[in-house]
């Protein structure tokens, strides 16, 4: 739940036009990425991680595509029956690389397709876009984080009936070189209280 909170307000700062204080300089393995990103849905436990390209996500880019993944996962649980799976994966592509998010639920209709899809590819003021209980309001927040970055969102029927997402990442935002991967280098702070240690982890 706090890490739903905190989604909820990076959602605001997002909304508002503005950037998370979340930060990696260094490179993150896509499989991290996505692992990350299943961690921060709501309903975790119902979402399979499939196999992924084994490439590295460039610094700059990881708290978004975190954050971006993580609504279209979100979105895949809440609309599908609670006992289905939603599946998660990725391969290579000629531009990039692309990640698929596929649910069990009820899909849209080729009108719902068309509107969200079209909300994806071109996000207007959030002013006119929507109201805060609109269930567009994810997408919306996607459709920022996708065009910050030049990555494209597609929705689609998935095989299982409901719908699949591909989230195309370009080539730009893959990592080349031997840069060490940022979690490899994340600094450890020990803190004292009381006589006890408690390591932590942070991004920066």
């Amino acid at each position: 739940l706090a890490t739903r909170a905190r989604r909820n307000a990076e959602n605001l700062i997002i909304l508002g036009g503005d950037k998370p204080g979340r930060r990696w300089r260094n490179p993150v393995p896509l499989l991290d990425v996505v692992r990350s990103a299943v961690a921060e849905s709501l309903d975790y436990t119902r979402i399979r991680t499939g196999r992924v390209p084994d490439i590295r996500i460039a610094g700059s880019a990881v708290a978004d595509l975190i954050h971006l993944i993580a609504e279209l996962t979100d979105n895949g649980t809440a609309y599908s029956p609670p006992e289905s799976w939603v599946e998660v994966s990725g391969h290579t592509a000629g531009t990039g690389v692309a990640i698929e998010i596929s649910d069990q639920g009820l899909g849209m209709s080729d009108t719902e397709l068309a509107e969200r899809n079209a909300l994806l590819a071109d996000p207007p003021d959030f002013s006119v876009a929507s109201l805060a209980g609109d269930a567009r309001l994810g997408l919306f927040v996607v459709a920022k984080l996708a065009a910050r970055h030049g990555v494209t969102v597609r929705l689609s029927e998935s095989d299982y009936g409901g719908i699949r997402a591909v989230v195309r990442v370009p080539t730009t935002l893959v990592a080349t070189g031997d840069e060490t991967s940022e979690l490899a280098r994340l600094p450890v702070r020990v803190h004292l209280s009381n006589g006890q240690g408690a390591d932590s982890a942070t991004a920066e």
